[in-house]
Order: structure tokens, then C-alpha cells, then sequence
């Protein structure tokens, strides 16, 4: 049986993560993608089907890849400061107390960088949909992500359906 969670902005533990040392440690990379997470609840820790973490970005980092999910849907809330979010129309300007929803697909594709001198802290929702196909518009690739699997792919590399059949 599910019990209530309650977790704290301020008091939640965080932890430090460096996605360009994680995917590609000797590579040169245009943006930092580093963060500081904290997860307030997931679908692997409770019976539920939300992903919950509070994010910390400092001046200048990105938390993610400019990407759209094909099944996840996906809120934010800025708790404090400001940021800029990359979306299909164009970068907007979010700040604390903005709630931004991202719908699934094309329409929803975000990134989100802090363009200010103080840290912007936010909060993160997703719905949970395993099998799920993320996708990177800039980059022509996209990312399987199972319950026990993680595979990235290059929309350049197509395999015939029936190799090696």
C-alpha cells in the first residue's frame, strides 16, 4: 500500500549530476548539462506512476538535451529564480511561480538553461509510461528507455525489420 510523501525544497538531500562525464567523459561539449536532483518519488520506489524531483541548476548549466517524449507527459514549477525554455516557438523567458506543461509530442519539445547569476530551482513532474521513446530534434537522434533498458539511436541508422531473421 502507497503512503504519503512529503518532502521538503529546502531540506530535501540532493545529488550532484554531470551528464557530459556520465555519456561521454572525453568529449567537447557547447553546453554543461549539470544539475542537482533530489527525487521526491518514482514509480521504481512506490506503486504510484509519477516521477517527482526537485532540480537545482546554477548560472549557466542545462538540465537536459532539447528533447520531446512520445508518451510522457511533463510539468514544471519554478520555485525560484529565472531561466530560459527552448521550445518550438522559440526561447521563453520562465521565473518563479510559472507552472509549464509540456504535452506529449513535437508541440511539447523543451530545454530548459539557466541564463541568470543565481541558481533556479524547479520542480519536475512526470507521468510514467514505460515503454518510452524520447526524442532530440536537434541532434536526429532518440532514446529508448524501458523499466530496465536505456538505448540511445541515430534517426540516420535504420535496420531492415527482418535482419537476421
Amino acid at each position: 500500500m502507497q503512503e504519503i510523501i512529503v518532502k521538503n525544497v529546502k531540506t530535501a538531500e540532493y545529488k550532484d549530476v554531470d551528464l557530459n562525464k556520465i555519456y561521454e567523459p572525453q568529449g567537447e561539449h557547447e553546453k554543461s548539462f549539470q544539475f542537482k536532483n533530489s527525487t521526491v518519488s518514482s514509480p521504481q520506489q512506490t506503486e504510484g506512476k509519477l516521477f517527482v524531483t526537485f532540480y537545482t541548476l546554477k548560472p549557466g548549466k542545462t538540465a537536459f538535451p532539447y528533447h520531446y517524449h512520445s508518451g510522457m507527459e511533463e510539468v514544471y514549477y519554478i520555485i525560484k529564480g529565472y531561466a530560459t525554455l527552448k521550445t518550438p516557438e522559440g526561447n521563453k523567458e520562465v521565473s518563479e511561480g510559472d507552472v509549464i506543461v509540456f504535452p506529449v509530442g513535437v508541440n511539447g519539445a523543451h530545454q530548459l538553461t539557466n541564463t541568470s547569476d543565481d541558481d533556479v530551482i524547479y520542480l519536475d513532474v512526470d507521468t510514467s509510461c514505460s515503454p518510452e521513446v524520447v526524442f532530440y530534434p536537434d541532434k536526429g537522434d532518440f532514446r529508448i528507455l524501458t523499466q530496465t533498458a536505456h538505448k540511445n539511436f541515430s534517426m540516420d541508422s535504420e535496420v531492415n525489420f527482418l535482419r537476421k531473421e
